[in-house]
């Protein structure tokens, strides 16, 4: 199961993903990405993935696919920052911005102490 929640401001189009990017979820992530990416204007575009626990093979292609794109990814948990790593460098993006001190600004309902996101 994926809850795909967008947040749409002035500044940046935000798809908030919550539980597992897989088997037909992908497919869904694909449309609504695919729906949104005409109205961006210029925006940035952010894949939060701080609430996701797996990502299939599936899963990595697309968000591959929207990286190359220049869509940003956000991963909080060890194992999701390390998929998303693995799948940025696959596609000869560059470097990884380290540990980010202004998470609390960009996500203050979900920071917690020794909860770190990275953007990649």
């Amino acid at each position: 199961m994926l809850k795909i929640t967008l947040h749409d401001s002035a500044g940046e189009l935000r798809f908030h993903l919550e539980g597992r990017l897989s088997g037909p979820w992908v497919e869904e992530l694909l449309q609504c990405w695919q729906t949104a990416a005409s109205t961006t204007g210029g925006r940035i575009t952010v894949v939060d993935l701080c609430d996701v626990d797996f990502i299939d093979p599936a899963g990595q292609r697309l968000l591959s696919e929207m990286h190359a794109h220049e869509v940003r990814l956000v991963a909080a948990t060890p194992l999701i920052q390390a998929v998303v790593e693995e799948v940025c460098h696959a596609c000869g993006c560059g470097t990884v911005e380290g540990k980010l001190d202004r998470r609390a600004h960009a996500f203050p309902r979900h920071h917690t102490p020794g909860h770190h996101a990275r953007t990649l």
